[in-house]
C-alpha cells in the first residue's frame, strides 16, 4: 500500500478532477433486506432502486450501485515494501457498502458487477436475513449525502482504523442472525480497533489490581525512584478493557437512552452499562483465547425484545447463568456499536478538505 492512507473513496473523487484522467464504469448489483428509497449521486458515485416490485419486511430488494473509477487508481508498479498487508476496506464499492450499512444501519451486500462500460455483466443470487431492527421501517438513500459529508471532511489519521471498524461492523449485521457471537466479536472488535489509542487519565497503580505489586512498589525509596517505576509499570500496561469502556462513553449521548424503539421490558439501565460492557469484552476475551462459548440465550431472541433478559436464571443443557453473569443480546450491543462509530465520525472532523461534493 502506498504513503497515502486515505479512503479510495475520497482518492477517486480527487483523481477524477484532473485533466486528461482515463475512467471507467462498473455497476454493481447491492442486495439489501430493507426497505429503502429514493437514490443519491455523490461525486462519481450513484446509488438507486433497481427492482421495482412489493416486497414483504425482510425480503430481498436488489438496488444498483454505479462507480465511475480513474484509472488506474493506484500505481501497480511501484513496490512499498514499508508497509505490510492488504488494505482491509477492499475497494470503493466495499467502502461504499460498508459505510451505508453503518449509517442507514441497513443491511447491504455487494453483488457483482452487471454492467462494465455498458456492456452486461449478471449473476444472480439470493440471501435471507431476519433481524426485526435491521429490517422493519423504511430508509432513504438521500439519509447518506449527509454522512458522505462527514466522511469527506474525517481526519485523515483516523481513515485506516474507521473503515476496519465499519467493515467489522458491516461483517456482525451480515451475520447476527445466523452467528450471533461471531457477529459480537465483530461488534467488540469494531470499537477496540479505535479504543486501543483512547487516553486515559488519571491512572493509579491500584488500577492493576495488583495488590502484590502495589505494596512491592510502596517499600521502594526514595520517592522519586518510586514514582518513575510506577510510571513505567503504567505504560507497560495497555489498560485495553478500560479504554474500551471509556472510548463508548466518550462517545454516547442521551440520544441513545431516549430511543422510542427501546422495550419496556428488560430495558437496560444507563448506571448499568459499565459493568456490562466489562463483562462484554471478558467475555470476548474469554472466546478468543480460551475458546470459551458465549451464553446459550444469544442465539434466541427475546420475543419481547428485550436488551437483556429480566428472568432469574436462565438454564440450557449443562449449564446455568445468574443475572450478575448476563450480558446483552447481541441487538443490543449492535444499535450501541452503531451509535457509538457515527458519533465518533462526527466529532472527528477537520476545517476543510477543498472538496465540495453535492
Amino acid at each position: 500500500m502506498s504513503d497515502d492512507k486515505r479512503l479510495y473513496f475520497i482518492r477517486n473523487i480527487e483523481a477524477l478532477k484532473g485533466k486528461g484522467v482515463k475512467s471507467h464504469v462498473n455497476e454493481y448489483e447491492i442486495i439489501t433486506d430493507a426497505h429503502i428509497v429514493g437514490s443519491i449521486k455523490y461525486g462519481p458515485y450513484d446509488m438507486m432502486i433497481w427492482e421495482f416490485s412489493r416486497k414483504k419486511t425482510g425480503e430481498d430488494r436488489k438496488v444498483i450501485l454505479r462507480i465511475k473509477e480513474a484509472f488506474p487508481l493506484i500505481d501497480r508498479t511501484k513496490k512499498y515494501d514499508n508497509y505490510s498487508g492488504y488494505y482491509h476496506g477492499g475497494h470503493i464499492a466495499e467502502e461504499v457498502v460498508f459505510f451505508s450499512s453503518l449509517f442507514l444501519r441497513r443491511r447491504l451486500k455487494l453483488g457483482p458487477i452487471v454492467r462494465s462500460n455498458g456492456v452486461p455483466r449478471y449473476f444472480s443470487f439470493q440471501e435471507k436475513s431476519l433481524d426485526a431492527q435491521l429490517v422493519f421501517g423504511k430508509s432513504s438513500f438521500e439519509e447518506l449525502r449527509i454522512w458522505f459529508r462527514l466522511v469527506e471532511k474525517f481526519d485523515v489519521k483516523y481513515h485506516q482504523r474507521f473503515i476496519l471498524s465499519a467493515r467489522l461492523y458491516h461483517r456482525a449485521i451480515s451475520s447476527i442472525d445466523e452467528q450471533p457471537d461471531m457477529a459480537y466479536l465483530d461488534l467488540v472488535s469494531a470499537i477496540e480497533t479505535l479504543s486501543q489509542y483512547h487516553e486515559l487519565e488519571d491512572l493509579k497503580l491500584s488500577d492493576l489490581n495488583n495488590k502484590k505489586l502495589t505494596k512491592l512498589v510502596d517499600q521502594v525509596s526514595p520517592t522519586e525512584l518510586k514514582e518513575k517505576i510506577q510510571s513505567a509499570i503504567l505504560k507497560s500496561n495497555r489498560f485495553i478493557k478500560r479504554k474500551f469502556v471509556a472510548f463508548i462513553f466518550e462517545n454516547l449521548d442521551e440520544s441513545f437512552w431516549t430511543d422510542q424503539r427501546r422495550p419496556t421490558i428488560g430495558r437496560i439501565q444507563k448506571r448499568d452499562l459499565p459493568q456490562l460492557l466489562e463483562r462484554i469484552y471478558d467475555q470476548r476475551s474469554k472466546t478468543l483465547h480460551n475458546g470459551d462459548p458465549f451464553p446459550g440465550y444469544i442465539f434466541y431472541n427475546s420475543s419481547v425484545g428485550e436488551e437483556i433478559s429480566s428472568s432469574l436464571g436462565i438454564t440450557m443443557g449443562e449449564k446455568h447463568w445468574n443475572p450478575k453473569d448476563f450480558i446483552p443480546y447481541p441487538h443490543f450491543f449492535e444499535r450501541l456499536v452503531n451509535h457509538v462509530l457515527k458519533n465518533f465520525l462526527e466529532k472527528h472532523q477537520m476545517e476543510d478538505t477543498g472538496l465540495k461534493n453535492t
